[in-house]
């Protein structure tokens, strides 16, 4: 029973390091909402806006194999925000995405905080890329961000989670 007790409080204690671990590296594990999109046949991005809190959503593309991840969000004015989850600055890092925190939105590859009524607004610097009013059109309900537009910015997410 004691020589149980000598391995018991190492292996639990092996646990919670792992875990805390897994915590730090992987964020997004369990915090953000995930939620599918639907692609019609020209290959656009739909997003619900009914869909859309102030929890962010992301939404995967594939742009020919490259995963494009569009961030949306009820910002704290009440407006939708639209941006590609990829930091202009950080950008080429597998870092440079954005997890939320509150209303801010942090950078986890250089850690700046970024308000959510500045996303798909503020350009430049330490923050998302915007995805503007003119990148998409919202009819009936439904967003809708044109494949054109993901598949030119493609590029920004080449070594993007490539961990």
């Amino acid at each position: 029973m004691k020589n149980q007790k000598k391995i018991l409080l190492p292996v639990l204690a092996v646990i919670v390091v792992l875990a805390a671990a897994a915590a730090i590296l992987f964020p997004r594990l369990g915090d953000n909402e995930e939620v599918s999109a639907t692609a019609v046949s020209d290959g656009d991005l739909l997003i619900q806006a009914e869909d859309i809190g102030t929890e962010a959503s992301y939404f995967d593309y594939d742009a020919d194999g490259v995963t494009v991840e569009v961030l949306a969000v009820l910002a704290s004015d009440g407006t939708i925000r639209l941006a590609l989850n990829t930091c202009q600055v950080c950008n080429g890092s597998p870092y440079a995405y954005f997890v939320q925190d509150g209303d801010d939105f942090v950078c986890q590859n250089c850690l700046n905080r970024f308000s959510s009524t500045d996303v798909g607004v503020v350009s430049g610097g330490c923050n998302p890329v915007p995805i503007t009013a003119e990148d998409y059109t919202e009819e009936d309900g439904v967003i809708t961000v044109p494949a054109s537009f993901l598949e030119e910015n493609a590029s920004r997410f080449v070594n993007w989670k490539q961990f």
